[in-house]
């Protein structure tokens, strides 16, 4: 029979008090009230918002904050367009040096050719190459009266300035190729990475906007955000129910219902009309703003799809926002 103590470890199996001594495996623990920011809080600066505007998705947030935001995305995404237009001339410049140096390469070996000084490398590169662009050119053409493609009228010689840039190109692209197999060939198999001309390289990674449109950053389902979306948040504000002397200290104010005349807390379910700003609880709103299309305090026209539910981080309590923190440590380490 076991012993009741907290001490005793001769079980064959982790009583709760040997699991919360433990530092390996998953730990969790639900979030309270004091880990949540307030209905009103800006998702940003996590204050209470200041000239509160809303997000088509429901984010409040302070009309600075967001205002900073958007411009420094915009900034990030112009500065990562700058680098990807620079990246592309660099590419393009890289290809036009290649280019260029395999028709030097093969302007040099033709004259070599020609004076009979080519090495057998390049003149097996030469062949090679030009092989490759008598396959690529397209043959004679053959007269349907003579079968061995003899005739006894004379052809006319046609240039086509398309097909000979063609095979140029071609033809340019085999010998940087070769070179490139060559350069490939000659390097050691095991090179002494201490030497600095053998240092292994690393490969370059192509450079991709990460970004092409400003986002809403409040949720982990990011979404776009525009100056124009933007909803001015307007709540109507009361005077907290006081019960101590009034001289003593300042009452407060706090936003409520304008139908219900309920306080806001983080429990309450709201919802902002796009139309005009106000908010109203969801219950009010169901009731009377969608039965009767229209706003309860200014009676701007309202249709149901222009009513936006605002989220919030809930309380602390499972049934208001099960907020839950963890921990993964690894095991007998």
């Amino acid at each position: 029979m076991s012993r009741h103590s907290k001490n005793n470890t001769a079980r064959g199996h982790f009583t709760y008090a040997e699991m919360q001594m433990l530092d390996y495996g998953t730990k969790k623990q639900r979030l309270g009230r004091d880990s949540m920011r307030d209905y009103d809080a800006c998702f940003l600066c996590l204050q209470t918002a200041r000239d509160p505007v809303c997000c088509p998705e429901g984010h409040i947030a302070c009309k600075e904050c967001i205002y900073e935001n958007i411009l420094a995305q915009k900034q990030e995404i112009q500065r990562q367009a700058k680098q990807m237009e620079l990246q592309t001339l660099q590419e393009a410049k890289e290809q036009e040096t290649k280019e260029l140096l395999a028709q030097q390469i093969i302007l040099d070996e033709f004259e070599k050719s020609q004076m009979g000084v080519l090495s057998k490398a390049a003149s097996v590169r030469v062949k090679g190459v030009s092989g490759s662009a008598a396959a690529s050119s397209p043959g004679s053409p053959v007269t349907p009266g003579d079968s061995n493609g003899k005739s006894d009228k004379k052809r006319a010689f046609e240039l086509d300035t398309e097909e000979l840039e063609r095979i140029s190109k071609q033809e340019r692209i085999d010998v940087a190729k070769a070179i490139e197999d060559e350069a490939k060939s000659k390097k050691p198999v095991l090179p002494s990475f201490w030497v600095p001309s053998l240092t292994p390289s690393n490969k370059k990674t192509e450079y991709k906007a990460t970004k092409l449109h400003t986002m809403c950053t409040a949720s982990e389902n990011e979404h776009k955000l525009s100056l124009k979306n933007l909803i001015p948040v307007k709540f109507e504000m009361a005077f907290e129910d006081h019960d101590g002397d009034f001289e003593t200290s300042e009452p407060k104010k706090s936003a409520i219902c304008p139908i219900c005349r309920k306080g806001f807390t983080n429990t309450t379910k709201l919802s902002i009309l796009k139309s005009c700003g106000h908010v109203f609880c969801d219950s009010c709103c169901a009731k009377f703003v969608k039965k009767e299309g229209k706003c309860q305090t200014c009676g701007a026209k309202t249709k149901e799809k222009e009513i936006v539910s605002m989220t919030g981080e809930g309380s602390g309590f499972s049934g208001g926002g099960a907020k839950e923190a963890k921990k993964f440590d690894v095991a007998f380490q």
